[in-house]
Parts: structure tokens; sequence; C-alpha cells
């Protein structure tokens, strides 16, 4: 139950910052961050560095807006960009996939009414979760094997190269799903 507080309370904070057009409450928004991540025991460098990783996709959206709407506000937009990715990533570090899968679970359960099982929605989420971080170990590990046969990993040679790429991707990949899916048969998650 708490888990599910916790979900609801960051839907409705990241909601709500998409909401407020005053700097000053952005402002104190940010320091609410700063004492939330500080209070959590949060690394701030990891966090920087996933703000740094989010920075092109941030300063697009401001050129966008700047070209469509007016200069107030797209860094107005790309203050609430920065909020909502330094509170995702505090969120992120606080609950696993396993517990979100649980929250996700509970909240579709008036589903139930329609014969959808709110398990398997669960389930599916919590598998999509710990899949992010396994493919992108794949990817890397692929990047690495085009080092060693001495193709650089740029992105116009893994442009010429995709073959390279995506075939020994989906083996691994559907490797991996079928070891998921008799693991979950194994613990009585069959049909």
């Amino acid at each position: 139950m708490k888990n599910l507080i916790k979900f609801i309370l960051f839907l409705i904070y990241t909601i709500g910052i998409f909401f407020i057009k005053n700097y000053i409450v952005l402002g104190l928004i940010v320091v609410f961050n700063i004492i939330l991540i500080l209070a959590l025991k949060i690394n701030i460098s990891n966090a920087i560095k996933n703000l740094v990783k989010l920075l092109p996709f941030i300063l697009f959206t401001v050129l966008i807006n700047i070209l469509l709407a007016e200069l107030k506000f797209a860094i107005l937009m790309g203050v609430r960009l920065v909020l909502v990715c330094n509170l995702t990533y505090t969120f992120s570090k606080t609950i696993s996939n396993t517990e979100i899968g649980d929250v996700i679970q509970k909240l579709v359960y008036p589903l139930k009414i329609f014969k959808i099982n709110p398990r398997e929605i669960g389930l599916m989420v919590t598998i999509a979760l710990s899949f992010i971080p396994i493919m992108k170990a794949e990817f890397s590990q692929i990047k690495n094997v085009l080092k060693v046969k001495g193709i650089k990993p740029t992105k116009l040679n893994l442009l010429k190269n995709i073959n390279l790429i995506f075939r020994p991707f989906f083996v691994s990949i559907l490797q991996r799903l079928n070891e998921i899916e008799m693991s979950l048969k194994a613990k009585g998650y069959q049909e």
C-alpha cells in the first residue's frame, strides 16, 4: 500500500509540475527535489549524470518550443522537463521493478470486471522494466564485439553494419525471452 501511495503521489507531482507557470514556485520545487535527493541518500553525481544524458532531449524540446511558441514558454518547458526527469530518477531509485509491477497490478484491479487479469498486467510491466537493462547490456556487448572486429562504433559504421548488430541482438533477446518463459512456467505462471 505504501508503494501505491508513493506511485500516486509521484504521478500527481509530475503532472502538477506542467501546470505551474510561476518561476518562484518552480524554484521552490527545485529546492524540494534537492532536499528529497539528500533525504533519500541518492548519489547526487549519478543524478546529474542522468540529467546530462537526457539533456539533448530537453534541449531539442526547448528548441522546438522556441520555434513554435515563444522563448519564455520554451524556458519554462525546459525547467519543467529537468524537474520531471530528476524526480523520475529519484523515484526509480526508491522503488524496484517488482514493486512497480505490484502497484500497476493494484491500479488495474478494476479491469477484472472485464475479465482482464491484473496479475498478468503487473507481470508484463515487471518483465518489461527488467528487460530494459538487459537490452542495454546486450547493445554494449555487441559494440565491444564490433570493436574487437576492428569496426569503430560510430553512428555511421553502426548504420553500415546494421546486420552485424541486430542479428546477434535478436538471437540473444529471443534466448532471454525463452529463459524467462521457462522460469515463469516453473513458477506456475501458466495460462
